[in-house]
């Protein structure tokens, strides 16, 4: 394995034709107009710039990808990416490393995980592109610690099953912060989500959104399900949003458990549609434009326990025949509520 150098004014892609698996190509500082193409035969390869920056990929006038990786186990670090007109990085492929980058003002997806299974994205900041910051389809696949900012559709959008999101900032994106579209047993785990137009979307069965703080959405719901089933909200910080808190409109057997719901627009959390079977025990629900926790007519069988509301109008409304179908135990109404839905 060798140490292969790229000096300012050379060229990146040369510098794989004689290159071998896992060998490591340092680009030096400076700025490269080309497109870079990682071919496959080069597994375990590093392809390292100076830094953010520094080593800069510029696609002026480009009109592909800024980097695409068609090997495995591919290793990039130590570059800012910028104005391709399609995506900053293509990922065709498993098992790779994406850290320590810049993708700024392309034409398409800042990064595009295409079909491809445990990839790590770490510490890369993602802005100002045309369509999402990230799009992940693939499976168990890992973005960490990462920067989605003021991009022109959602900061994260997900297509696949049990990939991992853990401590990003997903911020001022126009359409939704974090998407997840089809697949199951994803994991958002601590994010910051705020100012974008909606907070974390759930169109899949199974997920797990915890620990996340989603704010100041501006003109959707906070947290939203359409329709599925067995997912678990826990613990969430859902604040000053203008929709609601967090929204099931419809689905079975899902859990809303531990979330701190406060100073939304609309209703802090309300089953709807065909919300059947649902738990929603121990939240913490304070000063909600309209009701605390809302039941509409459509929503059977379930259950409101433990929770500690105030200051919403009204803290707990069941409509008809809502009030009767459903369980309403043990909860802290510090607000007027119809008789029976609190304690």
């Amino acid at each position: 394995m060798a140490v292969i150098n790229v000096p300012a004014g050379g060229s990146i892609n040369a510098a794989f034709v004689g290159a071998n698996p896992g060998d490591t190509i340092r680009v030096a500082a400076g700025v490269f107009q080309e497109n870079v193409v990682i071919p496959p035969g080069l597994d375990r390869l590093r392809l390292l710039g100076a830094g953010k920056g520094q080593t800069i990929l510029d696609g002026t006038g480009s009109p592909g990808d800024g980097i695409v990786v068609d090997s495995s186990f591919v290793t990039i670090a130590g570059f800012t990416i910028r104005d391709y007109n399609a995506n900053g990085i293509l990922v065709n492929t498993s098992d790779n490393i994406i850290r320590d980058l810049d993708v700024q003002n392309n034409g398409d997806d800042g990064i595009d995980i295409n079909e491809a299974d445990r990839n790590l994205i770490f510490n890369v900041k993602s802005t100002s592109n045309d369509s999402d910051g990230i799009e992940v389809d693939g499976n168990n696949n890992y973005v960490v610690e990462s920067k989605f900012i003021e991009n022109e559709d959602d900061g994260i959008d997900l297509i696949g099953t049990n990939n991992f999101f853990l401590k990003n900032r997903v911020i001022g994106n126009s359409n939704v912060g974090i998407e997840v579209n089809n697949g199951s047993g994803t994991l958002i785990i601590d994010n910051v989500v705020k100012n974008n137009a909606g907070g974390i979307f759930v169109f899949s069965d199974g997920n797990l959104i915890f620990g996340n703080r989603v704010n100041r959405s501006s003109s959707l719901d906070a947290i939203f399900q359409d329709g599925f089933v067995n997912n678990l909200f826990f613990n969430n910080n859902v604040k000053n949003n203008n929709g609601d808190g967090i929204d099931l409109q419809g689905g079975d057997n899902n859990r809303i458990v531990g979330n701190k719901v406060k100073k939304n627009a609309f209703t802090g959390i309300e089953l709807d549609g065909d919300s059947n079977e649902n738990i929603v025990d121990q939240n913490l629900v304070k000063k909600n434009a309209s009701p605390g926790i809302h039941l509409t007519s459509d929503a059977d069988d379930n259950a409101v326990r433990e929770n500690t509301l105030s200051g919403n109008i009204p803290d707990i409304q069941a409509d008809t025949p809502a009030d009767t179908n459903n369980t309403f135990d043990e909860n802290d109404c510090q607000t007027s509520s119809p008789p029976g839905l609190c304690s």
